[in-house]
């Protein structure tokens, strides 16, 4: 079996890279990820749950303190003897003095190399809030890079280390970097696909009577977005997504239609109906709006409520045995609940009774 700190890596870097958090136009990012729903508590900055997230996985969350602040685990490192101004493979990071953590998964003579949530894709700017799970470097000697708390692995095992003198008994190296196992099942090498275009299309083309595309304006534009950012795909906003497309709004709907099979032109980030609809569903001619968290009550009859139903069960949150129907149901509530789950609210926030912002994200179609 792998020692426990490769086990842990390959953990860390198996996690996607994106965006995973929800977007408000009041207040951004909302700090609502599966990560916050594990440690349980949501909607605060999760940089360290993230990373404890990690560890707790595997079991191995006996031998980090369980604790959301940089601060906290840096003076639990320090009493514990446990704290290096060396990367180690594994260990948080306490960037700027407080203000981040990150896991190392690899470093060499002259960067760090590091993973974690709350985070931000290299090059995008989100007015300073993070908002997903990414991979960084940085130099050994920025001062932004305070230091390191080294866990010390139940089964005795050192990770690679650059600390010469580390107290887990491992010899010092000069660099690592983590690298995915081979796969033991020889296979033909897929095709390359058509190289995406340069530069972001700018046209426009008319869906359902509806603009879309580099100038495109309208409540539809941000539809869009927001299903983008939903799906994972919003990397390329500075900020939200809003009712005029840009080419942060090409560049991400492109990054969807390559996760979808399309290649070359045909992942241009202007949206075509086969695209469009697999992005929004049936919601081509829009969005039922929100009717209000009362309108949900024993007794309601309504074809609002099927639609809802027949949108929880694509999304995968089906408690229906038979149905959805037009009538609220014990059914329809559980069903709502496993959405507000997925979208990773927690007690009373998970009661399945449908509030806007998870309504909107579920893009339950208009009649």
């Amino acid at each position: 079996m792998a020692p426990q700190w490769q086990q842990l890596t390959d953990h860390v870097m198996n996690v996607p890279e994106r965006i995973y958090e929800g977007w408000n136009s009041s207040d951004g990012w909302d700090n609502i990820t599966p990560w916050g729903a594990e440690f349980g508590e949501n909607g605060v900055s999760w940089c360290v749950i993230w990373a404890w997230d990690m560890f707790h996985d595997l079991g191995l969350d006996d031998i980090v303190p369980r604790t959301d602040n940089v601060s906290v685990f840096t003076d639990w490192a320090r009493a514990h003897g446990q704290w290096s101004e060396y990367p180690s493979v594994g260990s948080w990071t306490n960037f700027g003095n407080g203000q981040h953590c990150e896991v190392v998964i690899g470093f060499d003579s002259r960067f760090v190399y590091t993973k974690g949530g709350n985070s931000v894709a290299d090059g995008a700017t989100d007015r300073g809030q993070g908002n997903g799970v990414w991979s960084h470097s940085h130099l050994r000697t920025d001062s932004y890079v305070t230091g390191y708390l080294a866990p010390h692995f139940g089964d005795g095992v050192c990770p690679p280390t650059a600390d010469p003198a580390d107290p887990r008994g491992g010899p010092a190296v000069t660099e690592w970097r983590w690298s995915p196992a081979p796969d033991p099942t020889p296979s033909t090498p897929a095709p390359s696909p058509d190289p995406a275009p340069a530069i972001p299309a700018r046209y426009q083309v008319t869906i359902g009577g509806l603009a879309y595309g580099y100038g495109a304006e309208g409540a539809q534009v941000t539809r869009v977005g927001e299903a983008l950012v939903a799906a994972g795909f919003g990397q390329h906003y500075a900020q939200g997504p809003g009712p005029t497309w840009t080419d942060a709004d090409t560049l991400n709907y492109a990054d969807f239609q390559r996760s979808i099979g399309y290649t070359g032109a045909d992942a241009d980030g202007v949206p075509g109906e086969a695209s469009l609809q697999r992005l929004l569903g049936d919601q081509g001619a829009g969005d039922e709006p929100f009717p209000g968290a009362g309108f949900f009550h024993p007794g309601q009859n309504s074809d609002v409520i099927t639609r809802m139903g027949r949108r929880l069960v694509a999304v995968g949150c089906s408690h229906y045995r038979v149905g959805p129907g037009p009538s609220w149901g014990a059914a329809d509530q559980a069903s709502y609940a496993a959405w507000q789950r997925q979208l990773g609210y927690t007690g009373s926030a998970a009661d399945g009774i449908p509030g806007q912002a998870s309504w909107e994200a579920l893009h339950v179609p208009a009649a």
